[in-house]
């Protein structure tokens, strides 16, 4: 199935991070309420707006500012619309550092996540589908809010260019810390409604899913008026300072399934391909650190950019596999429960033994649960991402839903499994694709949303292998180091005898 939302929620990871500027000044804000409008605007075309309210008010006692933010975006893709809401909420104390902090975004259901900070750990609350998830994220000392970055650096420095500072900001999407770096560029004359503004351009970058490179123009008592990254997931994405009615108007059509296939060159893929060799390249950074090498698919560099990928389709005997469970301990936490895989919920472990009907053997086991999933869900869109157990309710979902579903009944009977994320070949082109791989003696991709027991040798894996996140952010690091940058080149596509 094509993909959206991977794509959707790293360009919504970037719209986050530069809502980092507004004018602030900490005791003149316990004044003074203010609000601002920003339109959100992709490649050029509206997509969405932002919109931000701070005022004062106090948190256990101390002055701190309430700051609300909301940012709405709109794009589409095969057919389908897909609408995000996201409202973020943090007081934040006079060294702009986060002290409690709530997000409530509507990807696929109601996710909801709050969090306080307490003696530099935050404590954080994810409540999805009514199943609540707890972790704990320490905050270094030079921990600002992501929405207070650039002011706290304006405020700390004789603002002058040339000048940097490194810190860590809190970000939202991530609901964790990350080295952040700032760098006054240059200065300039911006008009804003018809008004002429001295701005200084700042160059901030954060150190996230294979690095955020931002610009942001800002004026010297920390109002933004501009902010873009030309280089984000191969797109230029820009958020420009507007009045409410301008922010609240109509968006642009703009098809993301468009912008984010690639089409490949040489040879014709096979469908159901068992053997696949290409030439890969990417316009920068580095080859080896884009695709992955592991069991199935093996890159060689010829340069830091370019390099040869060889895919095989694994095979697998049942009399060597495994019977359940398998307690292997570096296999232990593909056994576990997360906020999207709720393997350990009586609902989702009662349906899986349901399906393997007394089934030991693990290979048999999970192919059962494939052909299940297969069989028993309609292949649909959704807005966002659904959890295991949303999905086992309504049986419907895309490549996400299908595959923590799969994920969670497999783990909750004893088959270590996790979720990887890169492309799949559909039609003329590859596309950004979610599919779950099984441990049964050996890691085996299956694809429950094509109908594959074993996924075929067009898929290309970008990132995965490691435990998934309480936000899957981390998936979507193998787009921004893709679009519109990887070149395909087929060398050869060829297909054996159907696997059993």
């Amino acid at each position: 199935m094509k993909r959206l939302k991977i794509y959707f929620l790293s360009i919504l990871l970037f719209i986050s991070i530069v809502t980092t500027v507004y004018t602030f000044n900490f005791e003149g804000m316990l004044q003074h309420p203010e609000e601002h409008w920003y339109n959100v605007a992709m490649d050029g075309s509206k997509i969405g707006y932002m919109h931000i309210s701070l005022e004062k008010t106090e948190y256990q006692g101390e002055p701190m500012i309430l700051s609300k933010t909301k940012i709405m975006t709109q794009v589409k893709g095969i057919r389908a619309k897909m609408k995000n809401e996201v409202t973020l909420v943090e007081y934040i104390d006079s060294n702009f550092t986060p002290r409690y902090f709530s997000s409530t975004t509507n990807q696929g259901e109601s996710k909801q996540v709050e969090g306080e900070v307490l003696n530099g750990v935050a404590h954080i609350k994810t409540i999805l589908n009514g199943e609540t998830t707890e972790s704990r994220v320490v905050f270094p000392p030079d921990t600002v809010s992501e929405h207070m970055a650039i002011y706290s650096f304006l405020a700390g420095n004789n603002v002058k260019i040339g000048i940097k500072r490194n810190f860590h900001t809190f970000v939202f999407e991530l609901f964790q810390p990350a080295k952040s770096e700032i760098r006054i560029m240059g200065e300039e004359i911006l008009t804003y409604q018809s008004e002429e503004k001295h701005v200084y351009i700042l160059q901030e970058k954060v150190d996230i899913v294979g690095g955020i490179n931002l610009r942001h123009w800002v004026s010297p008592d920390g109002t933004i008026y501009r902010s873009e990254s030309k280089d984000r997931a191969g797109v230029s994405i820009m958020v420009t300072k507007t009045d409410k009615k301008t922010a609240l108007g109509d968006v642009e059509e703009v098809d993301i399934i468009l912008k984010s296939r690639i089409l490949p060159t040489g040879k014709k893929l096979r469908p159901k391909a068992s053997r696949l060799i290409a030439n890969v390249q990417v316009k920068k950074g580095k080859i080896d650190q884009t695709i992955m090498t592991n069991s199935r698919q093996k890159l060689e560099n010829v340069s830091d950019m370019r390099g040869k990928l060889t895919i095989n389709v694994p095979k697998v005997n049942a009399k060597n596999s495994p019977n359940l469970p398998i307690k292997h301990p570096e296999l232990k936490p593909f056994l576990s429960a997360t906020a999207y895989v709720q393997a350990d919920h009586p609902t989702i472990r009662a349906k899986a033994l349901e399906i393997l009907d007394g089934e030991t053997n693990s290979w048999r086991a999970a192919k059962k649960l494939y052909q299940w999933v297969y069989k028993s869900t309609r292949k649909k869109i959704n807005n966002g991402f659904a959890t295991s157990l949303t999905t086992l309710e309504s049986l419907t979902g895309d490549c996400t839903e299908l595959s923590v579903l799969l994920t969670a009944l497999a783990r909750s009977v004893g088959i270590p499994a996790r979720i990887c994320s890169g492309l799949a070949f559909s039609g003329n082109a590859f596309y950004y694709h979610f599919w779950p791989e099984v441990y049964v003696g050996t890691w085996i991709p299956m694809e429950p949303t094509l109908g594959q027991m074993i996924a075929d040798a067009n898929h290309i894996q970008l990132a995965g292998s490691n435990l998934e996140s309480d936000t899957l952010i981390e998936l979507t690091e193998g787009v921004s180091n893709t679009l519109n940058q990887l070149k395909i080149d087929i060398l050869e596509s060829s297909s054996q005898k159907p696997l059993k």
